[in-house]
């Protein structure tokens, strides 16, 4: 889009109201569901603070906090759960020496750790360079 558009012609954005929409409206709108009233942008809005988004990518970003932090519920759940299966699937190769069929889905499922983890190293790199994708309100 040209950049002295105010508005999209074909969707009827106001380019605008995309500047000053925060994250909390679209923490609201992903709540109830509402997910048309939802835009991806990078960059920071004014009520997610990019040292807080910094500090909880390297420390807690395996456990996909980063994400329930600017309201992406759904991939931070998945970094949880996959962190944990991890966790399991660790525990279950030290501890025991017979294979069964539940070690090896649960060790199956340990790959998903290795994608968390990778996302993690992407995401810290994302979160400093502003191309972390953060969800912004957008008004009808």
């Amino acid at each position: 889009m040209p950049k002295e558009l105010n508005m999209c012609p074909t969707c009827r954005l106001n380019f605008d109201k995309f500047n000053t929409a925060t994250n909390a409206e679209a923490k609201q709108a992903l709540q109830q569901g509402e997910t048309h009233k939802v835009l991806m942008r990078t960059g920071f809005p004014a009520d997610v603070k990019k040292w807080k988004l910094l500090l909880l990518t390297i420390f807690l970003g395996f456990l996909g906090v980063h994400y329930y932090y600017v309201g992406r519920k759904k991939l931070g759940l998945f970094c949880t759960v996959s962190f944990f299966v991890g966790v399991l699937n660790a525990a279950l190769q030290h501890f025991t020496t017979a294979k069964n069929d539940l070690i090896e889905i649960v060790t199956f499922l340990g790959l998903l750790w290795g994608v968390v983890l990778i996302l993690w190293v992407v995401d810290i790199a994302k979160v400093c360079c502003n191309r972390f994708k953060i969800p912004v309100g957008r008004e009808e």
